[in-house]
C-alpha cells in the first residue's frame, strides 16, 4: 500500500512556483512514498458514550523497527456535545504509558512520530469515547481514521461476542471493508456479527487463502440479532480476507478464536504453530485443560485457550518471543506453569491431582452466560471452558422473561450436540431476569410473563415438573445491587427451592448465606448453591465457585444432577471438599433423635488453601469448633449431641467468617 495523499484532496496551489516544482517533487519523493509501509482502518472506526465506550488497536513492532509514525484523521470529530473529548493513548508492550496523542486537527490527519527502540513486541492504542455533556445533548460520536507508517501491524483483536463496531463511511472512502484475518493451525474458526435487518446493505464475503479446503456454516438468528458464520478444515492457516460490501450502516463483528485482524494484505507478524498436549500426571491420560499464555512481547494481548477431550491444541507464538505457560484444570488440581519459546514444537504438560473427591460425587456450575445474551464467550466455548476446568456438568443460563426467550434457546441448540452424558454433561437453563429478582430455571425453561411474581414463576415450575423431565429454580445473588429487593422477594416465596449463596456485591456475600439460615429457622426447607455468573471465560473462571451433587451409582445426567441439587445432596465450594454425615446420611436427608440425644458425624475436608477450622453450625449458630491450625486436611469421627433442626459443615481459612466450602444442611427430626 503506498502512502495516501493526507489531505483528501484539501490542499491547494497557492503560488505559480509551486506548480512548476512539483513535477520534480514527485519525481524525487515518489521512491520514498513507496519505501514506506502503510496500513490504515477502514472508513470509520468510531468511540461514543454508549455503544463502543472503548476501542483497542494494537501495533506490532518488529526488533528491527527503531521509530514509527501514527496519525490519526479527525479524531476530535462530533466533540462540540461532549463534556469531555475522546482521549488516544499509546502503550508501550509492558503496559507502561508511551505517549498520549493530544493534538487534534479538526478535518485533517494529526501525526506522532513514535520512537519504539528498545521496545519490541505489541503496542496498544486505547481510545475512550466521548463523555456526553451535562446538558443532556445528543450522545458525542468520535469517528476517526487511524494510520501507521513505517515497519509495523496495525490490527485488531476481537472478543467472540460482535461488539466490535464499524460505521458507513465519514470521510468520503469506499463503501467497501476490506479486513485481514491472520488465521493459525486451526480446524474451526467463527466469526459473529450483529447487521441491519436489510439484507441488501452490510454483505460479508469471506474469501481463503490460496489452496485451503473448507466448509462454511451460516447460523444464529435472523439478520438484526446475533448471527455467525464457521468456518471447518483440516487446515484453515492464512490469511482469510473479509470483504464487508455495502456498508451503509453500523454493524458489529466479533472473533470466537480472537484472531488479528490486519488492515494491510501481507503482515509483517509471523507465527509459528507449537502442539501442546494436557495430560495427567501418570504422562499418558489426556485431560481438558486451561492454558494461559503471556509474553513481554505479547503482555498486552489477552490469550487464553483450553485443550480439547484429547488435551491436544496449537499454541500461536511470535518466532521471537519466549514464553510464560500456565496450565490449569480448576480447583482440583496443581497449576503448572513453565517457560518456551516457538522452537519447542510439541510440549507435554502434566497436571497433578491435589483434591481428591469420593465416588459419586460430580461438580458443575449452574450459572453462565453466552454471546445470546451478554456474555462474552459462544456456547461451545462455555463447554470447552467447562471441560478444561474439571468440570463434570454445567447449566446454560442467559437472560430470558416471557414466553418468547429466542435468545435462550438458541443457546441451548448449539451447546447440546456437546454433551456427553456419562462424561460431560450440558443442562438447559434460563435466568428468568425482571427489575425485583433473578433466578435461575435449571433443566429447561417455563412460558411465564415478564409481570410474574418468584412464587408465579416458582409454581409454574413445579407445575413443569415430570419424572422423567425434572426442572427446578434458585434466586440468584439476593444481595446483588442490581435487585435491592431481592431478600424480600425470597422471604414471600416459601416454596422455594433454592437460594445461591456467594455471587453477591463482595460486601455482601456473607448475608446471602445468613438469609438462607432464616428461611430454614422459619421451617422452609431450601438448598443453597454456587455458581461464577461467568459473563467471560478468561476473566472469570467457569467452575471458580462451584456445586459438587452426589448421584451415586446413578449415570452422570442432566436429570440426575437437577434431582441432586432439588433434594440437597450437595455442598458448595471455592477452594475445599466437605464430605459430611450425620447417623451415615448425608446434606438433605433427614435423621431421627437419638434417645440420648449423640449423633455419629464424620467429616472429612482437603482444601487447596491452609484452613483454621471447621465449624458445625446448628440452627444458624455455630454449635462446635475443629481447629485445624493451617493443615490442608481433616478426617474426624465424633459423637455430639444435636438438637432439633438442621446442621451444616463448613470449612474456613483464618480470620474470615467467608467459607471455602459450605454443606448444605442434614435435618434432625424428633420421631
Amino acid at each position: 500500500m503506498l502512502l495516501a495523499t493526507p489531505t483528501f484532496g484539501r490542499f491547494c496551489f497557492r503560488s505559480e512556483l509551486f506548480k512548476k516544482i512539483l513535477p520534480l517533487l514527485i519525481c524525487v519523493l515518489t521512491p520514498l512514498a513507496i519505501a514506506q509501509r502503510v496500513c490504515e482502518t477502514p472508513d470509520s472506526l468510531f468511540v461514543d458514550s454508549s455503544v463502543q465506550r472503548s476501542l483497542n488497536l494494537y501495533i506490532y513492532v518488529p526488533f528491527s523497527t527503531s521509530s514509527y509514525t501514527i496519525q490519526i484523521y479527525d479524531q476530535n470529530d462530533d466533540e462540540g456535545t461532549a463534556a469531555q473529548p475522546s482521549s488516544f493513548v499509546l502503550y508501550y508492550p509492558d503496559g507502561s504509558v508511551a505517549q498520549t496523542l493530544d493534538n487534534p486537527l479538526p478535518a485533517d490527519w494529526s501525526t506522532y512520530q513514535i520512537n519504539s527502540e528498545g521496545h519490541p513486541g505489541i503496542w496498544r492504542l486505547s481510545i475512550s469515547g466521548p463523555k456526553p455533556s451535562l446538558q443532556g445533548e445528543k450522545a458525542p460520536c468520535n469517528y476517526f481514521l487511524v494510520r501507521t507508517i513505517g515497519d509495523v501491524d496495525l490490527y485488531l483483536k476481537p472478543e467472540p461476542r460482535a461488539r466490535l463496531w464499524f460505521s458507513p463511511s465519514h470521510f468520503g472512502k469506499a463503501v467497501i471493508h476490506n479486513l485481514y484475518i491472520q488465521v493459525p493451525l486451526l480446524k474451526r474458526f467463527r466469526i459473529n456479527m450483529l447487521r441491519p435487518t436489510d439484507a441488501n446493505i452490510v454483505k460479508f464475503q469471506l474469501e481463503a487463502p490460496k489452496g485451503v479446503k473448507f466448509s462454511e456454516k451460516w447460523g444464529g438468528l435472523p439478520r438484526g440479532n446475533p448471527e455467525f458464520v464457521e468456518i471447518k478444515g483440516n487446515n484453515l492457516k492464512g490469511i482469510w480476507v473479509l470483504r464487508i460490501n455495502e456498508v451503509k450502516a453500523n454493524y458489529a463483528i466479533g472473533m470466537e478464536q480472537e484472531l488479528r485482524i490486519f488492515f494491510n494484505d501481507s503482515p509483517l507478524m509471523r507465527t509459528e504453530d507449537v502442539l501442546i498436549k494436557t495430560v495427567a500426571d501418570d504422562g499418558r491420560t489426556p485431560l481438558p485443560a486451561r492454558i494461559d499464555i503471556t509474553s513481554p512481547l505479547t503482555k498486552l494481548e489477552s490469550y487464553v485457550v483450553y485443550t480439547d477431550s484429547n488435551g491436544s491444541t496449537y499454541l500461536s507464538l511470535l518466532p521471537e518471543g519466549i514464553y510464560t505457560i500456565t496450565v490449569s484444570r480448576g480447583l482440583e488440581y496443581e497449576p503448572y506453569t513453565f517457560l518456551t519459546t516457538s522452537q519447542e514444537k510439541s510440549i507435554v504438560a502434566p497436571l497433578r491431582r491435589i483434591l481428591n473427591r469420593k465416588k459419586g460425587w460430580y461438580c458443575g456450575d449452574t450459572h453462565m452466560h453466552t454471546i445470546y445474551s451478554d456474555g462474552n464467550d459462544t456456547p461451545y466455548q462455555m463447554v470447552e471452558a467447562g471441560k478444561g476446568e474439571g468440570l463434570d456438568w454445567i447449566v446454560l443460563t442467559d437472560h430470558g422473561s416471557g414466553e418468547n426467550i429466542p435468545y435462550v434457546l438458541t443457546a441451548h441448540k448449539e451447546a447440546m450436540p456437546f454433551s456427553e452424558p456419562g462424561k460431560f454433561v450440558i443442562i438447559p437453563g434460563e435466568e428468568f431476569t425482571v427489575s425485583r429478582y433473578h433466578a435461575n430455571i435449571i433443566n429447561g425453561t417455563v412460558k411465564a410473563p415478564s409481570t410474574s411474581t418468584l412464587s408465579q414463576v416458582v409454581q409454574r415450575v413445579r407445575s413443569t415438573y415430570t419424572l422423567n423431565k425434572p426442572i427446578t429454580i434458585k434466586l440468584n445473588h439476593p444481595y446483588w445491587g442490581g435487585t435491592p429487593e431481592a431478600p424480600e422477594v425470597a422471604r414471600e416465596t416459601p416454596l422455594l427451592p433454592m437460594m445461591e449463596l456467594w455471587n453477591d456485591d463482595p460486601p455482601n456475600e456473607p448475608r446471602s448465606a445468613y438469609l438462607l439460615w432464616e428461611l430454614l429457622n422459619s421451617g422452609q426447607k431450601i438448598f443453597a448453591d454456587t455458581a461464577t455468573d461467568t459473563h467471560n471465560r478468561k476473566t472469570s473462571k467457569v467452575g471458580a465457585r462451584r456445586t459438587y451433587v452426589y448421584i451415586g451409582d446413578a449415570p452422570l445426567t442432566a436429570n440426575n444432577v437437577t434431582l441432586a441439587l432439588m433434594q440437597g445432596h450437595s455442598f458448595i465450594s471455592r477452594g475445599a471438599l466437605v464430605f459430611f454425615q450425620v447417623e451415615g446420611k448425608i446434606p438433605g436427608e433427614e435423621v431421627a433423635m437419638s434417645p440420648n440425644g449423640n449423633f455419629r458425624i464424620n467429616i472429612e475436608v482437603e482444601s487447596i488453601f491452609p484452613l483454621d477450622r471447621v465449624e458445625l453450625v446448628s440452627n444458624g449458630k455455630v454449635l462446635h469448633t475443629l481447629p485445624v491450625n493451617g493443615s490442608k486436611r481433616l478426617s474426624i469421627n465424633l459423637l455430639l449431641p444435636l438438637p432439633e433442626g438442621w446442621v451444616i459443615a463448613q470449612a474456613v481459612e483464618k480470620d474470615t467468617v467467608f467459607p471455602l466450602a459450605m454443606t448444605n444442611p442434614i435435618f434432625i427430626k424428633k420421631q
